[in-house]
Order: structure tokens, then sequence, then C-alpha cells
């Protein structure tokens, strides 16, 4: 899912050397054209914050990207959906790989 991707990057980056969008991309291997918009819609529901660098002299500056508690928050209730939704797809599973689908 590409919002938790995006939010898995953030959180990971060392509080140094917060996330940036070049770095999103390749930390996700998703394009610009799928992380700029996402990051937009995340900024916009309060889940991350934003901040430019100041100038630096021999490239354009970036702009960082932290999560704020309540994108930590969502970021957990997420997180344990989706564990719980894997958790049931692996119980719907036999052993011998069949779907428990009447099959």
């Amino acid at each position: 899912m590409l919002l938790m991707d995006i939010l898995d990057a953030v959180m990971s980056a060392p509080p140094d050397s917060p996330a940036w969008g070049l770095m999103i991309c390749e930390a996700t291997r998703h394009g610009p054209s799928s992380i700029y918009p996402a990051l937009e819609r995340l900024l916009k529901a309060g889940w991350i914050k934003d901040e430019w660098e100041e100038q630096p002299r021999d490239r354009p500056r970036r702009r960082f990207y932290t999560v704020t508690g309540v994108g930590r928050e969502a970021y957990r209730e997420a997180a344990t959906a989706r564990a719980g939704r894997r958790r049931m797809w692996a119980a719907d599973v036999t052993p011998s790989g069949d779907a428990g689908w009447g099959t």
C-alpha cells in the first residue's frame, strides 16, 4: 500500500536526516508521480508535516517530511488491521495450499 510504504520510509529516516521526496521514491520504489500526490494527501490529513531546508549552494533545496502523532496512530491502526487481514487470509488456506472456499 502506497501510504504505508511512504510512512515506513518517513518513520525509518534517522532524526538527523529526515526523509525527502527523492529518498522516499528510492526507498519505496514508487515513482514521483505517485509519491508527491500521496505526500500532499498525507500533509492535508495531518499525518505528516514538512519543512524546507535552507537553500544549499550546489543543488535545489529539499522538503523534509516527518510523521506527526496523528500519523503514527493512524499508521499503527492500519498496520494492526493489515496484520488481522493477513491472519484471516492465512487461516483460510488449507495446508495443501487450496483455499477453503469449497473448491
